[in-house]
């Protein structure tokens, strides 16, 4: 209530929402159309950066996700076992969900697996899946490929087993496996 009480504050939020949610296009003419002092560019990318409590919290779920999952993997993609990191730390691999976090709202890294870019959109596509006893699965008939024969195509792979961290216990859980398989797997 207090926030409600200060007479600067209406205004302060009427700023940060429309700096946050309308584009840069439209947000000087709102700034005028309701009467508010239109504010430097720096207070606007200031606004735009705002996170509330609830996406900053969110941002840290994701990060320990990411740190969780491509350190398990040790930075290496389970579906190629191609490993490839930077001096800086920067690793070719991504954190992905095998049970898409806009469903289950799961950042348990038994419900992640390190993928190179290409390898995490063709699963995020459902052009391969995984079984429960960790062999590739691929899609066939949904895509067409083709390269060098020394480049890694994803029609190889299939019945091959992934490359999995030591620790057992962060090994996929069959649970994320299955609805991997159920609603977003293309092929039989």
């Amino acid at each position: 209530m207090a926030f409600l009480e200060d007479p600067a504050n209406p205004d302060k939020a009427r700023h940060l929402l429309i700096a946050k949610y309308r584009r840069p296009s439209e947000q000087i003419a709102l700034y005028e159309m309701i009467g508010l002092q239109v504010p430097s560019r720096r207070e606007i990318e200031l606004n735009t950066a705002h996170k509330s409590p609830e996406e900053a919290q969110m941002a840290g779920r994701e990060a320990r996700f990411r740190v969780r999952v491509v350190t398990a993997y040790n930075y290496t993609c389970a579906l190629t076992g191609y490993r490839l990191t930077t001096v800086t730390a920067g690793s070719i691999v991504d954190a992905a969900h095998i049970h898409e976090f806009r469903d289950g709202r799961n950042n348990n890294p038994r419900s992640g697996i390190a993928l190179r870019k290409n390898a995490h959109w063709t699963f995020d596509q459902g052009l391969w899946t995984i079984s429960d006893d960790y062999r590739v699965i691929v899609a066939v008939g949904h895509f067409a490929e083709a390269g060098p024969s020394h480049l890694d195509l994803l029609g190889s792979h299939h019945g091959t087993r992934l490359h999995l961290p030591e620790d057992k216990t962060l090994w996929p859980h069959p649970i994320h496996l299955a609805w991997h398989r159920r609603t977003r797997f293309k092929g039989a």
